[in-house]
């Protein structure tokens, strides 16, 4: 992976927080195909030590290691993880899915605000934190808006300050936008006001798609893009409960975080992994293009849910392709080529 004009040297060490997950263990790779090493850290080392060493150690000898983080509110929770680190990908907030604001965005903000502590006082050079589409917007079939580098979801927030407090899948999906909107607002806030010693960027994803480094540790939970893909496919809609908007592909996603930390001509940027808006029968109608031979990959009926997403992001996609081809990208993955690799990945 080629950086211009590096911001942190090769053989800098990178910390990869919440290392164990689909985008983030992309970003491991690409960290080292940069000339980085990498510190993952992980809740739990036992539990991913084997499969994550498998996944880089034949490549890239004595580049990655992993380090336990069990508790990222917990005071010094990342003080030996950042020792000696250039750079902080915060590439994974906690994923809490409950009705409760107080059990969802408090900890995600003292979980920001921690490691963005942690690092002003381990010198770090550069530091991304990894946000959601969700701080940005709330997917609305038929209505078409212009999805701007500012744009914030203050509609979830006033939808959970507001709304009926029940334990709906509706409330605690408010809840989860809430919580990153208002825990991206915090990371941008104490930059502002603390003027850190390092440069910090944000990267926005939306849903994640392309090959599984590892199928077998492959996160498949309420709000995983893959996981409801999967589902979707399967005609399982019970299970699939977020509508679809922008689709990207994960190594995309993993290019713009590296770039982020590494690129010195990026700084003090909200830059949005988003491709090409598409909906979950589009999936299921080009799994079926591409694979006419293998039928049993798409099963069951198609989603009942009309319209689809219409928003605009033209600008900040714009900016995201600059950077892909600053790195030697042509670009944004096409679309054939991420329902390719997720495919050949995950049903092999």
């Amino acid at each position: 992976m080629h950086i211009p004009e590096r911001a942190i040297p090769i053989d800098s060490t990178v910390v990869v927080v919440g290392a164990n997950g689909y985008i983030a263990a992309e970003t491991c790779e690409k960290l080292l195909q940069a000339g980085y090493r990498v510190r993952g850290t992980v809740r739990n080392v036992d539990r991913h030590r084997t499969w994550m060493h498998a996944l880089f150690d034949a490549k890239w000898p004595d580049q990655f290691e992993l380090v336990q983080v069990a508790d990222f509110e917990e005071e010094g929770a990342f003080e030996e993880a950042f020792k000696g680190a250039a750079g902080v990908i915060y590439r994974s907030m906690p994923v809490i899915f409950d009705a409760d604001p107080t059990k969802v965005v408090d900890p995600l903000i003292r979980g920001v605000v921690n490691t963005l502590q942690a690092a002003a006082r381990a010198g770090v050079q550069r530091f991304v934190l990894s946000s959601s589409s969700k701080a940005v917007h709330s997917t609305i079939y038929n209505e078409p808006y212009d999805i701007r580098v500012d744009t914030f979801n203050h509609q979830a927030v006033q939808q959970v300050r507001d709304g009926p407090v029940d334990a709906s899948f509706a409330r605690k999906l408010a809840v989860y936008s809430a919580g990153r909107t208002l825990a991206e607002q915090a990371f941008w806030g104490w930059v502002q006001s603390n003027n850190p010693p390092f440069v910090a960027n944000c990267i926005v994803p939306d849903g994640q798609f392309g090959r599984v480094l590892d199928v077998n540790n492959l996160n498949t939970g309420p709000t995983s893009s893959t996981g409801q893909l999967i589902r979707a496919l399967r005609g399982e809609w019970e299970g699939v409960g977020l509508d679809l908007a922008f689709i990207t592909d994960v190594q995309d996603t993993a290019r713009l975080l590296v770039a982020a930390v590494a690129s010195r001509s990026i700084e003090n940027e909200r830059i949005f992994s988003y491709y090409v808006n598409r909906t979950w029968n589009d999936l299921r109608h080009q799994v079926r293009e591409w694979f006419p031979a293998r039928p049993e990959l798409v099963t069951g009926e198609d989603q009942g849910r009309l319209g689809r997403d219409v928003s605009a992001a033209s600008g900040p996609i714009a900016r995201a392709e600059e950077i892909l081809r600053t790195i030697g990208q042509a670009g944004f993955t096409g679309e054939d080529q991420i329902v390719r690799d997720f495919v050949n990945s995950v049903f092999p």
